[in-house]
């Protein structure tokens, strides 16, 4: 089921200016304020004072979709080599001097980013800034850390993608979905032969290209002062020089393909189908609109046919739909299923069409589902203000894809005018079953 996604903590929506050092954005109650150094490092601190923590986030807008042959998995790759030392810390004393002062730290890779943390008591808001700015800069390059990580990531690919069904049919749902030389195509943890040839020279190079202060926004949320925070990141980060070259570099848009099918026979217990469809993200759709009535679709027909198809009629044991609102190039809108025993795919497809069919033609009958909905998002987006790395997720991640963190404070609104009616047209629109990608699991038995 496509889970409720944990965004907003307000409802209203509220001027969000991209202006000048030290702007407060909710000039009501001082809580986000954003700047700019002269070096292009974006900064957005949002105060809660409900504990005495606070978590810092440096994202960098480089991921899997600026990757290319031979180079796939390199931006997570390097991922793991940002805990391999500097000039000033040995390797792995980063996390060890993180922990012995009572904080978490981790990091992650995504198609469209890559983001480090630390979630710390706030006498330690200067240690973690320092930290992460001496890495922006002073990252050694060992052939032995290396090694050791490929060994890692190899794994880790083995674990998550090759010995694990699923998880194949979507990345290969994706390699016939997108065409190789556009964003999308290739895995974030990437393709086994290019992770075993990775050269030390490509990690630099990666490193120097894309970890720029003018490539990076901090977040910073908690029990901050927001000019204590502003002065220590100039201390901090002030002196570094912007990458001018970043400005040029190409970004490479998804280029889809239609009317794609793989069978896939490997070992699993249970079938498994996926249909895609190409659809524009929010950053991408020229009608703004029509990306967060996708996003309810998603929600409404994943709801639809779980009740329907499981509950009533019995012949799928599992429904997923999926939409990636927040995606900086245009994406996929996907159905997947798992058919009840002895329940052909086919009876499972035809039910799909049908509902589908029927939301196209009879919107009408969509609007209890709908008001559920909404009722659900509301109400998960409350509980979801307790978490500070919430928060501060949906602030970085809107900035790095180039949407700006306003778009956190739309989200119910937009959500809300939604009506039944525009379900009706955009399923109309967009999910066409003629142009449809398809991944078919064929189970082969598990000893």
């Amino acid at each position: 089921m496509k889970a409720l996604i944990l965004l907003a903590f307000f409802f209203t929506t509220q001027a969000f200016s991209n202006s000048v050092e030290g702007n407060v954005i909710d000039k009501a109650n001082s809580q986000i304020t954003q700047t700019t150094l002269d070096n292009g490092l974006k900064i957005i601190i949002k105060i809660d004072h409900r504990a005495p923590v606070f978590i810092s986030q440096l994202w960098y807008r480089v991921g899997a979709s600026d990757e290319k042959r031979p180079l796939t998995g390199i931006s997570h790759m390097l991922e793991h080599m940002m805990f391999k030392g500097t000039q000033a810390y040995k390797v792995g004393e980063f996390s060890r001097i993180i922990a012995k002062n009572g904080g978490k730290d981790n990091a992650f890779t995504s198609k469209d980013y890559t983001a480090y943390y630390q979630k710390m008591h706030i006498s330690k808001l200067e240690l973690a800034i320092k930290m992460e700015a001496d890495r922006m800069r002073n990252l050694t390059f060992s052939v032995r850390e290396l090694d050791k990580e490929r060994k890692v990531v190899l794994e880790e690919r083995r674990m998550r993608v090759d010995d694990n069904p699923n998880a194949k049919v979507y990345e290969n749902l994706r390699l016939i979905s997108f065409a190789d030389e556009g964003a999308y195509h290739a895995p974030v943890i990437g393709f086994q032969e290019d992770i075993e040839a990775y050269q030390l020279r490509d990690l630099r190079q990666w490193y120097e290209r894309f970890y720029a202060p003018n490539n990076a926004t901090l977040v910073v949320v908690g029990d901050v002062d927001a000019q204590k925070v502003i002065t220590l990141v100039k201390q901090y980060f002030g002196s570094y020089t912007a990458n001018n070259k970043i400005s040029n570099l190409e970004d490479s848009p998804s280029i889809a393909q239609y009317q794609q099918t793989r069978s896939l026979k490997l070992k699993a217990e249970l079938p498994l189908s996926v249909f895609a469809f190409h659809v524009p993200s929010l950053k991408t759709a020229t009608n703004k609109a029509q990306a967060y009535q996708l996003e309810m679709l998603a929600y409404v027909l994943d709801n639809g046919l779980s009740k329907n198809l499981i509950r009533n009629e019995k012949i799928a044991s599992a429904i997923g739909v999926g939409y990636r609102l927040y995606d900086k190039h245009n994406t996929l809108f996907s159905l997947s299923f798992v058919p009840a025993d002895g329940i052909d795919n086919q009876v499972v497809i035809d039910a799909i069409k049908a509902q589908v069919d029927e939301m196209i033609n009879h919107p009408e009958l969509l609007q209890g589902e709908l008001d559920r909905t909404k009722a659900q998002l509301e109400a998960s987006f409350i509980f979801e203000q307790d978490q500070i790395s919430t928060q501060s997720y949906y602030l970085g991640m809107l900035s790095t894809v180039g949407l700006g963190a306003d778009k956190m404070f739309e989200y119910v609104d937009k959500m809300n005018k939604i009506s039944a009616k525009d379900l009706s047209i955009v399923a109309k629109m967009y999910l066409d079953f003629s142009q449809v990608n398809t991944v078919e699991l064929i189970p082969q038995g598990m000893q």
